[in-house]
């Protein structure tokens, strides 16, 4: 008998998250000294999408979605990646599992894929699409507390304190900086659109969520990242440190306002968007997730990073973590949520901080939700267990650890 941890708990209310991915084999022939059309007609199929590189940081799941460069991916150890992989060169290191197929010109694979190897690769992989121009406008607004809301229209500067929380209502919003400071969260409950000038950052712990009604890409962030040239340029509070994230020839064209400021999101960033930042680079913190689809100049996720096109998401058990009490067997660090059809991200959210853990997986139909603790051993799982069915919380239904299945 072969153990496996349950990704979440198969159950007749509690499904597994299961992929079921088809990858087609196409030869692709590059065309040298013509100019070659791109690839891909437009960037719909890919969750990461870069014109200079891609890099993703140990531990990094790819839970679904393509992902493509038109220069170099990065892929760092023990990382999964559920999808395809086009770049013009690509280094893959060891432990990692490609489940899809590879197009390239030059690679150094010391991890394993499993799908289809096709070398050459025609270039341009796919062409950016590029920001929309917009007008700014004049009214900053700065909000603390949760009771806040938003209608569409013409701002300068939007800030989320600490511990807060906005709700746009949908519409198109045209502003010159959005900072979400830590642990703010920032809601849309409709299709919306965000047209940034400047700036958009979130510190550690933030959250930008879609409501109930909302899917994570009705979130549409169009962003420029160049201070406007009748706006007096004034230094941000966190200058130094975004600025690190370029070298030495990015910061002089930044300055000379040839590419956009990076767009950066600290740990632990809960994001739900279709970001477009065709000047920019774009920066996910360690332990973030993010459901919809990143386009940029360059994107780099860092460690143990969760990445998504789609709704439903997954994080990979560790089966180093198995644990036993009382004659069952499950995982030390990890819960399974049940909750009711009306709860939120934010109510399942809310759950995992209790339990001072993360998601790191859902299903939308019945929502579930698996949470990882910072724990590893079967008390601290029992102990979270209690704790949250001690809360009385009405929108929970069921509450188990990850219990492992057993198959031949």
């Amino acid at each position: 008998m072969k153990e496996k941890i349950s990704h979440l708990r198969k159950h007749p209310k509690t499904p597994a998250i299961l992929t079921a991915l088809m990858f087609g084999g196409v030869s692709f022939a590059a065309v040298h000294n013509l100019p070659n059309p791109p690839l891909f007609p437009n960037t719909d199929t890919f969750v990461i999408f870069a014109e200079q590189s891609v890099s993703f940081e140990e531990g990094t799941t790819i839970s679904s979605g393509d992902v493509g460069t038109n220069n170099t991916l990065n892929i760092g150890k023990d990382t999964a990646v559920n999808g395809n992989l086009f770049a013009d060169k690509i280094e893959i290191a060891k432990g990692t599992t490609i489940n899809g197929n590879a197009s390239y010109n030059k690679i150094n694979n010391k991890g394993e894929i499993l799908g289809t190897k096709t070398k050459p690769v025609s270039l341009p992989i796919a062409n950016l699409p590029t920001a929309q121009t917009f007008t700014v406008g004049t009214e900053d607004k700065t909000f603390s507390g949760n009771a806040n809301t938003l209608p569409a229209g013409n701002y300068k500067n939007i800030i989320l304190q600490k511990d807060s929380t906005l709700t746009l209502s949908g519409g198109t919003y045209n502003l010159n900086i959005l900072d979400l400071r830590e642990h703010s969260t920032l809601i849309f409950t409709a299709e919306t659109t965000l047209n940034i000038q400047f700036k958009l950052r979130g510190r550690d712990n933030i959250s930008i969520l879609n409501g109930q009604n909302a899917k994570p890409n009705d979130l549409h962030i169009n962003y420029v990242g160049t201070f406007p040239k009748q706006i007096k340029n004034e230094k941000q509070d966190d200058e130094t440190e975004v600025m690190s994230f370029l070298d030495a020839n990015e910061k002089a064209d930044c300055k000379n306002r040839k590419i956009g400021r990076p767009i950066v999101f600290g740990k632990n960033a809960f994001l739900n968007f279709a970001l477009i930042a065709p000047k920019a680079n774009v920066i996910i913190g360690k332990d973030g997730t993010m459901r919809g689809q990143v386009l940029a100049r360059k994107v780099r996720i860092e460690r143990n990073g969760i990445v998504s096109k789609e709704e439903t998401f997954e994080r990979e058990s560790d089966p180093t973590k198995i644990v036993e009490d009382n004659g069952e067997k499950f995982s030390g660090n990890e819960l399974i949520v049940l909750f009711a059809d009306s709860a939120s991200f934010s109510d399942a959210l809310s759950v995992a901080k209790s339990v001072n853990g993360t998601l790191s997986g859902f299903v939308p139909n019945p929502p579930t939700y698996k949470i990882l603790l910072q724990t590893s051993d079967a008390v601290s799982v029992r102990n979270a267990v209690t704790v949250i069915i001690n809360a009385n919380n009405p929108l929970i239904e069921e509450v188990i650890p990850n219990y492992v299945s057993e198959s031949e």
